[in-house]
């Protein structure tokens, strides 16, 4: 089990969302009373293999005991470990001027300023940090270089890659939107038009072939997998979860299915396993 605690600020829902991308069960701000319960619906569901769970000042500001929480955590027959977020006032400061939000220990009426705010709740929390196993001060770091933290301390190789989803479409059931990079290859010669061909799919051989025998059709699976060997590993240092591509075709069936199982094929031999969904293919 992982317990996040940290200052407002510090980039905890940013840790929290790595940490979701990576396959943690995540529950931000759990009532300490409800622990017990949770942990027991923990234990009795084999499926939950890895929890975070965030801790922080609101706990304190509903008068129960953050630090004893944590150390009933680690006391018992869990191994915790515990990463604490830090930063300093200035940038803390900035971040709510940026977003224009009140400091919870404000919101509760525990301070009248954001830098009294601030040491109140610095003060509170250090008890957490002392017990923390793992401390980031995100001071200098953006939403990215945090997410790839997070990620390196905690995360693992096949849970934190980026995660490539290929879809083939039709045009005439309307675009995908959650695609972002759509490729139309209405432009290929269509194998509806012949007859032997047309209640096939391309993932036929004969259709697969008569697809890709043009040599537009290879010049785009050149082109393609030229972007994304360019683009994949950005993303990855960007620290996104996920990259659709969709191909599409008139209407589903041959062309773009073809397009979408060749660059499959390409993208497994360089170590990536994409998921291929055919959206319209029974259709």
């Amino acid at each position: 089990m992982l317990v996040l605690s940290g200052l407002s600020g510090s980039g905890k829902t940013t840790a929290l969302h790595a940490l979701e991308d990576a396959g943690y069960f995540c529950v931000d701000n759990l009532p300490a009373a409800l622990l017990p319960t949770f942990l027991r619906l923990v234990e009795e569901n084999p499926s939950i293999t890895r929890v975070a769970l965030a801790m922080d000042v609101r706990e304190r500001l509903f008068r129960t005991d953050l630090e004893r929480d944590l150390r009933t955590l680690t006391a018992g027959d869990y191994r915790v470990a515990v990463l604490f977020l830090a930063c300093d006032e200035d940038a803390l400061v900035a971040r709510f001027k940026t977003t224009r939000r009140p400091h919870p220990v404000v919101s509760q009426g525990a301070a009248t300023t954001l830098p009294e705010a601030i040491a109140v709740e610095r003060e509170w929390l250090d008890p957490i940090r002392a017990l923390a196993t793992h401390v980031v001060d995100s001071t200098a770091l953006n939403v990215h270089d945090l997410k790839r933290r997070v990620l390196k301390l905690f995360g693992d190789a096949a849970t934190t890659r980026l995660a490539v989803h290929l879809m083939s479409f039709g045009y005439r059931h309307g675009l995908p939107l959650d695609a972002d990079y759509v490729f139309d290859v209405r432009f290929l010669d269509n194998p509806f038009f012949v007859e032997a061909l047309r209640d096939k799919t391309g993932r036929d051989p004969e259709v697969a072939g008569f697809v890709m025998v043009q040599p537009a059709a290879e010049r785009l699976r050149t082109l393609v997998l030229a972007l994304l060997d360019e683009v994949v590993p950005r993303i990855e240092t960007e620290g996104r979860a996920s990259l659709t591509i969709a191909f599409g075709c008139t209407g589903g069936h041959h062309r773009s299915v073809t397009l979408c199982e060749a660059i499959g094929e390409d993208l497994r031999g360089r170590g990536l396993q994409p998921e291929i969904v055919h959206r319209d293919i029974e259709r």
